[in-house]
């Protein structure tokens, strides 16, 4: 049985690799914000559920793939939801950035 949950565990932390880094440095923690956006939703669907955006920038390297920046902290704490569309789909989110998102690091 511990065998079973420890492979389980490593393939969960192999899958997680394999999605990719997000598109900024900041370390996200997870908050639950980002579980209010199923994926698959638009852009305007993501900005009902958690308000208007703080930030946008296309993927210099892939313009059909977009990073949308959704505030929920405070302005003096600021904490962000970064949404990932590729043809106005959503892809993936995370929470707990503390910056927008940015494909300004990556290579």
């Amino acid at each position: 049985m511990l065998r079973f949950v420890l492979s389980s565990v490593a393939m969960l932390g192999v899958a997680g690799c394999m999605q990719g880094a997000a598109p900024d440095a900041s370390t996200p923690s997870s908050d639950g914000v980002a579980r209010k956006l199923a994926k698959g939703v638009s852009p305007a669907e993501a900005a009902v559920a958690l308000g208007p955006d703080a930030g946008f920038e296309r993927n210099p390297n892939n313009w059909d793939e977009a990073c949308v920046s959704y505030n929920y902290g405070s302005s003096e704490a600021p904490k962000f939801v970064h949404a990932v569309f590729v043809n106005d789909a959503m892809t993936r989110a995370t929470d707990g950035h503390l910056d927008i998102c940015s494909y300004a690091e990556q290579g």
